[in-house]
């Protein structure tokens, strides 16, 4: 039998049950719509839960980005990384967009340091520093005691020794809160980057006194903590070739250099046009006029730096599947060129502020424009804290300090509200500070954005060598999954506070 009933024939007999009850059919049909509804949507609802990212799922996508290599801007390995993530977000139902940015790309080839025995010193690149003709440059060590002192080494090689200063933590942060409460910054950092910034020799002012090349070696820190970092990556092109020597060497090169004896260095390098791309993408939200940006950076030396664009990923296609769509925009930038920011970034900012004026449309809310009221940026994620000890360098048992930029109460408060399901938590929530804020959150907040910023700075960070041991796929889930929430509660949010102004003084 057919009744024609759009609801079935199951729909036909309640029909009947309830209409002799008095309802009309028109009521029933809508209480019957509703009730599909609801199913479909606690249906697609259980469908983005089971879609949520795993620790495996993660560590199949760190081991693929870890296999390219080094993923600097402009090579090969950052170009089919970044093809690998337009790929997987498409393949998710993502229209992805593409910002090709042209730059100078200095990419080195091969590089050595010999001594006249035959003996040849392990060392590696300081990065744009320079290169020398095919055979090398061949001349005099000359120890320079200082990262200024290099006019004593004209028309020879200069060795300066590159130490670790303890800055004072209050220079540099302002600590808002912690989980636990009671975890606290070092009352002095000893850091590579900022080692880098602050002692690295001033290579463009050795070019200019006739300097030929320039070997560093660092000092206050392990040789296995030491080896392969790339730094400084915030400098542009310097014109003087330089390495960083391995620091077991140290004292053979102090000796030699003391003795006036000779060396030979070679550093090749490709000099040329390059360009380098940034990806974005956008899940519509339900409310015009209002967007929340999350960013992070695609290039890097190693397995976490940067490996932001994974959970940029999950998050992503989580929000995607949701049954319904958030309430504001969802903005997913990529950004390329934060190893280059002297050419990348604009106005001395890191590298999302060139997404950031290329696309005012999305965030300034000046008429016709949508206002950002609110920005996540993840990077580093996953990482373990290892430090240098009485064994070398090696595993401290705990996670690496979770660094995490706020920037006003309301965002600190929500994001340690957020931390209530964690196994592994060790987050000092910051305020930005005399003009501080390390990472890709800096833009954001530079512009009035307020944002959440986690950036884990382990030692390893800019090492290029193997630090797939330092991560784990477990932390890296419980800290999207942290993130994933905070995303949730914004999202819920009828009005979100303003950004606050950074903080000043010791």
């Amino acid at each position: 039998m057919r009744t024609g009933h759009p609801l079935g024939m199951a729909g036909f007999f309640v029909g009947m049950t309830i209409r002799c009850r008095g309802l009309p059919w028109g009521q029933v049909r809508d209480r019957f719509d509703i009730s599909r509804r609801h199913e479909k949507d606690a249906t697609k609802m259980q469908a983005a839960d089971a879609i949520w990212t795993s620790a495996e799922e993660l560590w199949r996508w760190q081991t693929e980005l870890d296999a390219l290599g080094p993923r600097l801007p402009g090579s090969t390995a950052h170009e089919a990384f970044s093809d690998q993530i337009a790929d997987r977000l498409q393949g998710f139902g993502f229209i992805v967009e593409s910002d090709v940015h042209v730059f100078d790309l200095w990419q080195p080839e091969n590089w050595r340091l010999d001594l006249p025995d035959g003996g040849t010193i392990p060392c590696s690149v300081f990065p744009y520093s320079g290169e020398t003709p095919d055979g090398g440059v061949t001349a005099r060590l000359v120890r320079c005691r200082s990262r200024r002192d290099l006019a004593r080494a004209r028309g020879a090689i200069a060795l300066v020794e590159v130490d670790m200063p303890a800055v004072p933590a209050r220079l540099l942060f302002r600590r808002r809160m912690s989980v636990p409460a009671d975890l606290r910054l070092p009352g002095r950092i000893r850091n590579a980057v900022i080692a880098s910034v602050l002692k690295a020799p001033d290579l463009r002012r050795a070019a200019a006194q006739g300097v030929l090349g320039v070997v560093c070696v660092w000092k206050g820190m392990s040789a296995e903590n030491a080896r392969d970092q790339y730094l400084p990556f915030t400098t542009p092109y310097q014109g003087c070739p330089a390495v960083w020597a391995d620091v077991e060497a140290r004292d053979r090169l102090i000796a030699h250099a003391d003795a006036g004896g000779m060396v030979t260095l070679t550093l090749r390098a490709e000099r040329r046009p390059a360009t380098s791309r940034t990806l974005w993408t956008v899940i519509e939200g339900r409310e015009a006029g209002q967007t929340v940006v999350i960013n992070t950076h695609t290039d890097g030396p190693n397995a976490c730096e940067e490996n932001g664009p994974i959970g940029l990923i999950a998050l992503a296609r989580y929000f995607r599947s949701r049954p319904h769509p958030p309430r504001r925009s969802m903005v997913f930038v990529f950004t390329t060129g934060h190893f280059q920011i002297p050419q990348f970034g604009i106005g001395h900012r890191q590298a999302t502020s060139r997404w950031l004026e290329d696309h005012r449309d999305w965030w300034d809310g000046a008429e016709g424009h949508r206002k950002a009221v609110a920005g996540i940026t993840l990077e580093h994620l996953g990482c373990m804290d290892w430090q240098d000890g009485p064994e070398g360098f090696a595993p401290s048992g705990e996670i690496a300090p979770e660094l995490v930029y706020a920037g006003n109460t309301q965002m600190a408060r929500l994001y340690q509200d957020c931390l209530s399901g964690r196994t592994r938590t060790r987050s000092i929530i910051l305020r930005p500070h005399n003009r501080q804020h390390f990472g890709e959150g800096q833009p954001l907040f530079q512009v009035g954005i307020p944002a959440l910023a986690l950036i884990p700075a382990p030692d390893y960070l800019c090492r290029t060598g193997d630090v797939l041991p330092q991560l784990d796929a477990g932390l890296m889930l419980e800290q999207l999954s942290t993130f994933r929430e905070v995303l949730d509660r914004l999202d819920q949010l009828d009005d979100p506070a303003p950004v606050q102004s950074p903080s000043w003084g010791l």
